[in-house]
């Protein structure tokens, strides 16, 4: 298996700039290739700019399936909904027109909405053209606390399930919010496009060390193992 591409850059406008051009051409590849594309997406303040810079782009953004590589089990309206957050970086651009489908639902737990997320989720054609991801400085990505509950049946590659329920109850960087929804490990493998953002040369780091602890322990590290299709943009680590 080939190994990831690690893509690094001086400053946070140039990492925005390339990253952007690189999800619009996946985008715009699938939707030439199969007339039309999906792409899961993650919160947060890292991709915000390149989401914003995204929905500017002319795109035949109504085949275009979009969703959310996490959630918090919230519904919309309250602090801390990624689906909220996404819809808010479009808001006005032509991404309004992309078919979004979230995976907050109104049952009471993750673990009792999931079977009804999986079956809205299927309207997205799968696997994911696009699956974009960031990364806590505890080395969790998606909704992969270290130590949560139901991570590892998150990361078991022999789980077809695309979502899991997780119980980040005890992992600081939840924070109040500790009931999640999450992609599981074998659903972003089989994404064709998996971006992973670091644009900090702290969190690149952190990056780079996972590779050397329990998965469990930094569930990043799960990310080593993608081969090519992992392409990281990240700055540049301090000298």
């Amino acid at each position: 298996m080939a190994s990831m591409d690690i893509r690094l850059f001086k400053d946070k406008s140039a990492l925005v700039d390339a990253a952007t051009t690189h999800l619009s051409a996946v985008l715009d590849d699938a939707l030439k290739a199969r007339g039309r594309a999906s792409a899961m997406l993650s919160g947060g303040s890292s991709p915000k700019p390149i989401y914003e810079a995204l929905g500017k782009v002319p795109l035949a953004w109504s085949g275009v399936g979009i969703s959310l590589v996490d959630e918090r089990w919230v519904p919309r309206g309250s602090a801390g909904s990624n689906a909220d957050f996404i819809q808010a970086c479009f808001a006005g651009t032509e991404a309004e027109n992309a078919f979004f489908v979230p995976l907050y639902n109104g049952d009471t737990s993750p673990e009792t909405g999931l079977a009804a997320a999986e079956q809205a989720l299927a309207l997205i054609a799968q696997p994911f053209d696009l699956c974009v991801l960031g990364m806590g400085m505890d080395g969790h990505t998606a909704s992969w606390f270290p130590y949560s509950g139901g991570l590892v049946a998150a990361l078991d590659l022999d789980n077809t399930a695309t979502l899991a329920a997780i119980d980040a109850s005890g992992c600081a960087v939840a924070g109040d919010h500790t009931d999640r929804i999450t992609l599981t490990l074998s659903a972003v493998a089989a994404s064709r496009n998996i971006i992973l953002l670091l644009p900090s040369a702290e969190k690149l780091s952190v990056f780079k060390a996972a590779a050397k602890k329990d998965p469990l322990e930094a569930p990043v590290k799960n990310l080593h193992a993608l081969g090519d299709r992992l392409t990281v943009y990240a700055l540049e680590e301090l000298k």
